[in-house]
């Protein structure tokens, strides 16, 4: 079984970004026993931050500003997704002026969205996963919120 490159990197922020926003968040805030890290590692967490009313995780710092590929996630409300997906230089500019990114993004695009699961209603906010270079381009990949069940 051959397993294409485009698979895995598409893949791997997809299950992240499931993973991270799904988590509890008292999970979130549990201190690491000291003993169980590495020695040669630092505990890190990430942060969520309210970037004029988008929420961010800058996944990026995690590790450092020098490994890339960077990734970061937004949770964006649809209004704000539909003037995004619209406008990929206002979204590059909002990406460099709230320094999302270690290094400004030169290049935005390509945008690649997944259709909503919701047939009836279309969703109410969004996940983009965003994807920087070290040649400072960006790949966002957006992807409709999971309804909480009842």
């Amino acid at each position: 079984m051959k397993i294409r490159s485009s698979t895995i990197f598409t893949g791997l922020p997809m299950f992240l970004l499931f993973v991270l926003l799904h988590a509890p968040a008292q999970a979130q805030e549990q201190a690491i026993p000291a003993g169980k890290l590495d020695t040669a590692r630092t505990a890190a967490t990430v942060r969520k931050e309210n970037v004029d009313g988008i929420q961010v995780m800058r996944l990026w710092e995690l590790e450092s500003k020098d490994l890339w590929p960077q990734i970061a996630v937004l949770r964006v409300s649809n209004a704000s997704y539909l003037k995004f997906s619209q406008d990929p230089q206002g979204f590059m500019k909002f990406v460099n002026e709230h320094k999302i990114f270690s290094k400004d993004v030169i290049v935005a695009g390509p945008w690649v969205s997944l259709s909503s699961v919701e047939a009836k209603a279309g969703p109410s906010d969004w996940v983009l996963t965003l994807i920087h270079g070290k040649k400072s381009t960006m790949i966002v990949a957006a992807m409709p919120q999971l309804m909480q069940e009842r």
